[in-house]
């Protein structure tokens, strides 16, 4: 029984460990003033949902996206050696998150191979879950991943990168797809700090 104790114990202390890392890392990264909007296909952190629509509607018009399942999010196919080190098309379904200003504080996305099928383990979410790191840095270079436990699964790993007031989570969702969260952590943090006073 002590034992068992002991082992709940410190896997308690190594849960409150690796989050207060966390925590560290999201406040040195604040505290540099360092800030990263740029996005991609001229979307940035800090536009109206107006301009995003904007920018959404011109790349459907060239045909550079597509509107995703049920309209709910926007849909880009990436095509082979995209990604680096991978020869699949991949889909990237994404949306802008909105405060209640209609200012986009953050994208989210979800990610799947097109050649998916639960018999092809090439094309599960956890392979593509560390091929998009490799994505990231690719694309913004700056602070490592790390491996993180958020709570958000008991099946499969989190990672987290912070560069300045950026944050980019990337976790599988299930065998198919990839969640992939960007945020500004200015606003998240004040919002959080918000919510907990309430």
């Amino acid at each position: 029984m002590n034992r068992i104790l002991l082992m709940v114990a410190a896997f308690a202390l190594m849960m409150i460990s690796c989050k207060s890392e966390y925590d560290k890392l999201v406040r040195s990264e604040l505290s540099t003033g360092v800030i990263h909007e740029d996005l991609y296909f001229g979307l940035k952190l800090g536009q109206t949902q107006k301009k995003f629509y904007e920018i959404c509607w011109e790349l459907n018009k060239n045909q550079k996206i597509s509107q995703g399942p049920y309209n709910q999010m926007v849909k880009y196919i990436m095509s082979p050696g995209e990604i680096p080190n991978d020869t699949s098309k991949v889909e990237m379904l994404f949306y802008g998150d909105f405060d209640e200003d209609k200012i986009m504080r953050g994208m989210n996305h979800k990610f799947s191979y097109l050649n998916w099928a639960p018999w092809n383990e090439d094309a599960h979410a956890d392979q593509l879950a560390l091929k998009l790191q490799d994505y990231y840095m690719q694309q913004y270079g700056g602070n490592e991943f790390i491996t993180i436990d958020l709570g958000i699964s008991d099946e499969y790993q989190s990672y987290v990168k912070v560069d300045g007031n950026r944050q980019i989570l990337i976790y599988p969702q299930n065998k198919k797809d990839v969640v992939v969260k960007i945020s500004d952590n200015r606003y998240r943090i004040g919002k959080d700090a918000e919510e907990n006073e309430s």
